[in-house]
């Protein structure tokens, strides 16, 4: 019975997507952010608990990719594209995003089936680059003049899309063991991020923030690598 527990987690992730982009429809770009949010968390248990218990299967893999496109892929597409980009070749530069986002995916599924996995992820992880886009949608809804919201849009999509084929590495979940310096920051910047999320008075202005800031963390390590010379196992 606890072999399909990972399985179940995967199911929740599917319905937060597919309930994400009926709020989308309807307009409601809100609660469907934290759908997206809510099936991040779900994607990250369902990993953890298959390898806890020894059922990280090709199965589990391939259904979790099928789960993650519809809630990390669609979703957000769907709501850039009605809020900002619903003109010209807006449609393009949404399906950009889609598209790149299965191309990480794909990725993923392969380095995992040769067991290569690391520390680190290659490229930008598709739950992430959702969840920047979906709060990028809310956060800047009521703060940019129509004339800069779509040349925003563009660009914001395009870095995301561009970051996840990339090569660019992002850390993972911290681990709370660690004992270096840039492990205990990692989980300072963790559980001060879920304090602000979770409360009412700071969830609307910092989550966004702190995204751009996880994002910054990749940016900045592929500066600092151009200059050293280091070989890394990636996720």
């Amino acid at each position: 019975m606890y072999r399909i527990l990972p399985s179940i987690f995967t199911v929740g992730n599917l319905f937060c997507g597919f309930l994400a982009i009926s709020y989308i429809l309807d307009g409601r770009y809100v609660p469907a952010t934290w759908l997206i949010v809510l099936g991040a968390a779900l994607d990250t248990m369902d990993g953890r608990i298959a390898r806890f218990i020894g059922n990280d299967s090709k199965f589990g893999i391939e259904f979790d990719s099928l789960a993650d496109l519809c809630t990390f892929g669609i979703a957000p597409a769907l709501m850039v594209y009605r809020e900002s980009l619903n003109s010209g070749w807006g449609v393009a530069i949404a399906f950009a995003f889609l598209l790149c986002g299965a191309l990480r995916l794909a990725r993923y599924n392969l380095l995992s089936h040769e067991d290569e996995r690391g520390e680190l992820f290659l490229g930008l992880p598709i739950p992430a680059a959702a969840v920047a886009l979906s709060q990028y949608v809310v956060f800047t809804k009521d703060a940019w003049q129509p004339s800069h919201d779509g040349s925003v849009a563009v660009f914001f999509v395009l870095l995301l899309s561009g970051l996840m084929v990339s090569r660019v590495e992002y850390d993972s979940m911290p681990n709370f063991r660690a004992t270096t310096l840039w492990g205990r920051f990692k989980q300072l910047y963790f559980v001060s991020a879920v304090a602000l999320i979770l409360h009412p008075s700071t969830s609307k202005g910092f989550f966004f923030p702190l995204v751009v800031l996880y994002l910054l963390t990749g940016i900045y390590r592929w500066v600092a690598g151009i200059f050293r010379d280091e070989v890394t196992q990636h996720a």
